[in-house]
């Protein structure tokens, strides 16, 4: 139970405390009514101090610039011929693709504020799903890992901090934070079909931004990000512990 109903609640525990105790001596022998005393005195501390809990929220920071949801125009993908043998070295590319390089450029460096800035997303701090909707349609979204371990050490300092002021209380902690996403038609023949066919989501790949160039999607190569998961999934099949289920 939530610390802001902490004072009515203590007052009902305690006044059920008290008339179970008067009516323990009216009812009881003596004896008896002492044991009961002591045992609905414990369990009512018990429950003051075990019952409550308080909220610790940390805010995903917002971009420093105006978001413009125009400016994400397609998806894309540079992809191996699976023809050729020899791709010691190469993976598959995947991002977003805008339509100004400079805003490319900008946006994606928000998202790689998510993965504290480095080359290598090994704990999938970058989330990025394709959900299939039911008008042959698939929603492409990038979002924070709400789970990302670099926040335990901030609420637990939070939970030092507070302790004696909390003492007995478990700490609820929340996220708060934006989710992006596109959604396109599905075409046949189409880069999509082939990334998921030729992507398993526990084999790397680079995460990039790209621009629309002469009607082409250009990769930005020195942002690009080393990952090993993607998530895809029908729409009907999210449950409600994902994030995508509830957008709708």
């Amino acid at each position: 139970m939530h610390e802001k109903f902490e004072k009515p609640v203590k007052w009902i525990l305690r006044i059920i405390t008290v008339v179970g105790i008067t009516t323990s001596f009216l009812t009881l022998p003596y004896w008896a009514g002492i044991v009961i005393s002591f045992a609905l005195f414990g369990i009512e501390q018990f429950f003051e101090k075990t019952l409550f809990e308080y909220s610790v929220m940390i805010l995903q920071p917002f971009p420093e610039f105006e978001i413009d949801y125009d400016q994400w125009l397609t998806n894309g993908y540079f992809l191996l011929n699976p023809e050729i043998e020899n791709h010691a070295g190469y993976l598959n590319y995947f991002g977003p693709a805008y339509a100004d390089k400079e805003y490319a450029i900008k946006f994606f460096n928000y998202i790689r504020s998510w993965n504290q800035d480095n080359d290598e997303d090994k704990e999938n701090n970058i989330c990025i799903s394709f959900i299939i909707e039911s008008d042959v349609s698939y929603s492409t979204y990038l979002y924070a890992n709400p789970n990302r371990k670099w926040l335990d050490p901030m609420f637990a300092e939070y939970k030092k901090s507070v302790e004696l002021e909390k003492y007995g209380k478990q700490q609820q902690s929340m996220v708060m934070q934006m989710v992006f996403w596109k959604n396109l038609k599905m075409k046949q023949g189409m880069f999509f079909h082939k990334f998921r066919k030729q992507q398993k989501d526990d084999e790397p790949f680079y995460f990039v931004p790209f621009y629309i160039d002469d009607g082409n999607p250009i990769p930005i190569q020195e942002l690009r990000v080393w990952k090993t998961h993607y998530k895809i999934k029908g729409r009907s099949k999210l449950t409600p512990n994902e994030v995508e289920y509830h957008h709708k």
